[in-house]
């Protein structure tokens, strides 16, 4: 079974552990480590679920063919937000260095994919499959827009109680997506 890399805001940190705690069919959750994934790392172990922490460059290469289905997370940390050039630049290293390691890339960043897709970035050639969370209602597009205004503004990661119901439907439209990209990996391609 494949590898589902996952590269998130650190603001969505507590989502992707709720996300992959839920999800009793990963045999190995991979947490990169670097300064932004203790929380995340606490709150899956708190949540009775015991990630593997490794430095991208012990990622072992045959998590892809694995015959287990596992997920690698890594998360964005509050330096890549001083621009938006600077995000999106960033936002493709990690999609280009994660991406081939794996059968398909989940932006866990309503604000990021927002700004890949305003940039014409286009990922279509490659051999993973890269999802990316739609806008398709207006309530929910002001508030990506708020949300990658307060990132590039470098204000605080955790959210405020009134956002507290944005954030249960952010948290659904990510779930969507997550399984939309687990399913297509899962299953395999059918030659007609």
């Amino acid at each position: 079974m494949p590898l589902m890399s996952i590269i998130g805001c650190i603001e969505y940190e507590k989502e992707i552990a709720r996300i992959l705690a839920e999800d009793k069919t990963i045999e190995h959750i991979i947490v990169v480590d670097d300064s932004s994934s203790s929380e995340l790392v606490s709150d899956l172990k708190h949540m009775g679920v015991k990630p593997k922490v490794l430095y991208p460059e012990t990622i072992p290469p045959g998590l892809k063919k694995s015959k287990s289905f596992n997920v690698l997370v890594t998360l964005q940390d509050d330096t890549v937000y001083k621009s938006p050039q600077h995000l999106k630049n960033e936002t493709c290293e990690k999609i280009k260095f994660y991406g081939p390691v794996s059968n398909g890339v989940l932006m866990y960043s309503t604000s990021c994919g927002k700004l890949l897709q305003e940039e014409g970035v286009d990922f279509h050639n490659s051999k993973f499959i890269l999802e990316l969370l739609s806008e398709d209602d207006t309530n929910n597009s002001a508030y990506l827009k708020e949300k990658l205004d307060e990132c590039l503004a470098g204000s605080a990661r955790k959210r405020e109680k009134q956002n507290e119901a944005k954030s249960l439907d952010m948290e659904e439209k990510h779930r969507v997506c997550y399984n939309r990209l687990k399913d297509m990996i899962l299953t395999p391609k059918t030659n007609s």
